[in-house]
């Protein structure tokens, strides 16, 4: 049994705002990194986190050096802890000072969420003599957060704050959200944290994870996923990213609502729900531009198309053509509905989308890049993705379909 006290100040939210000595942090501090083999942990394990270890680590060697205080900022920690486990001992009337009692025969107990190449420094600090074990580090310490509540904290810092990437933290929460492991009070508590016009990434990620996954998806095995050891075509940021359009648009999005609950959305002749039948118009959009262009997706690493500018672009300009379609007497949304109008696009185009060459002869590829190539970042995938709907358009009314609201 380990018995830990730290002077503390009670905070209006819960935490206590404490000081905790370096012997404290590297003995039983831990930060809860993702592991895609089990699916637990929902931080990412940055390549970089050792280097900026060692610049931490540095850092505080200077400090020391110059006889100043190290300034790491505050830490933000969540002690995982049964409530027997640890107790608040008020000193003043108010019960905003007091000890901070632990204890626990738990040897890893104390979850970082915001800071864990601070403790790595601290850690390699302490190894190599740098500081003393009892140099102590300020800290935001709550106690007993759940861990729906403890990535709500994490999404917090670094998602409106330091806009730290957060995709694997949304997507361990929608697994869960999935699995059916997140409370009612679980939910409530991450939505005050993602608001309405940010809630599409949930649904992004899981979509995301859909088209990376199922057998039917010409995206399977296609998207880099958080800790994927090989380099893939597209990272999940940048893919669940590119869904927005699908996903904000407030005309589609209306239409989608009004059909679910008219029971007019249907996927393999059952009535279906919103996410499912998206899920399969963008399964049945990609294998048309699969058929309109094999050669770009046999090699995907040779072409922009089956990347960050060909689905940010692509579905970007497909999102206000679904709700034109979705509005006509008609509205098809299947593969041969979109395989001619993608096949009289600049979709069908090869050397269009060309970036560099595969593993044919060099005769196989174009002599250099295609303009596609340079529709990059924001603006460009909006210019691109205009041309495209103009193109899709086009090729649309002059092959108008007869077709029910299936997809």
């Amino acid at each position: 049994m380990v018995r830990n006290e730290l002077l503390a100040k009670r905070n209006r939210d819960g935490s206590f705002s404490a000081s905790i000595p370096a012997e404290v942090l590297v003995s039983h501090a831990f930060v809860d990194y993702y592991e895609d083999s089990s699916g637990m942990g929902y931080q990412r394990s940055e390549t970089l986190r050792p280097k900026r270890a060692r610049d931490i680590e540095d850092y505080i060697r200077r400090c020391k050096d110059a006889a100043l205080e190290p300034n790491l900022f505050e830490l933000t920690v969540n002690a995982r802890l049964n409530p027997e486990e640890w107790d608040f001992g008020a000193l003043d009337d108010d019960r905003t000072l007091g000890i901070l009692t632990f204890t626990t025969k738990k040897d890893r107990w104390l979850s970082v969420t915001d800071g864990g190449t601070r403790l790595d420094g601290i850690r390699n600090a302490l190894a190599h003599g740098v500081i003393e074990d009892t140099l102590t580090f300020d800290a935001r310490v709550f106690v007993g957060l759940d861990l729906a509540e403890e990535i709500a904290q994490f999404l917090l810092i670094n998602e409106k704050q330091k806009r730290v990437r957060t995709d694997l933290s949304l997507r361990v929460v929608q697994r869960k959200l999935d699995d059916g492991q997140l409370t009612d009070h679980e939910l409530k508590v991450l939505t005050t944290v993602v608001p309405d016009q940010d809630a599409w990434k949930y649904e992004a990620s899981r979509i995301a994870s859909r088209l990376n996954g199922d057998e039917d998806s010409w995206w399977k095995g296609l998207v880099q996923m958080p800790n994927d050891s090989v380099t893939r075509p597209i990272k999940l940021q940048a893919f669940f990213t590119s869904l927005s359009p699908l996903l904000t648009n407030d005309d589609l999005k209306s239409l989608l609502a009004q059909m679910e609950q008219e029971g007019h959305l249907m996927v393999d002749q059952a009535i279906a729900t919103q996410a499912d039948f998206l899920v399969r118009v963008i399964k049945n959009f990609w294998a048309a531009v699969f058929e309109a262009n094999p050669d770009a997706r046999a090699e995907p690493d040779t072409n922009v198309l089956w990347g960050s500018i060909g689905a940010s672009a692509g579905h970007a300009a497909l999102a206000p053509l679904l709700v034109t379609i979705l509005q006509s007497p008609d509205p098809a949304l299947t593969t041969d509905v979109f395989r001619p109008m993608l096949q009289n696009s600049v979709v069908a185009d090869y050397p269009f989308w060309f970036t560099k060459r595969g593993s044919g002869s060099p005769e196989d590829y174009p002599s250099e890049k295609g303009e596609a190539t340079t529709f990059t970042g924001a603006a460009g995938y909006g210019r691109l993705a205009r041309q495209l709907e103009t193109e899709w358009r086009s090729a649309l009314y002059a092959n108008p379909t007869s077709r029910p609201a299936v997809a």
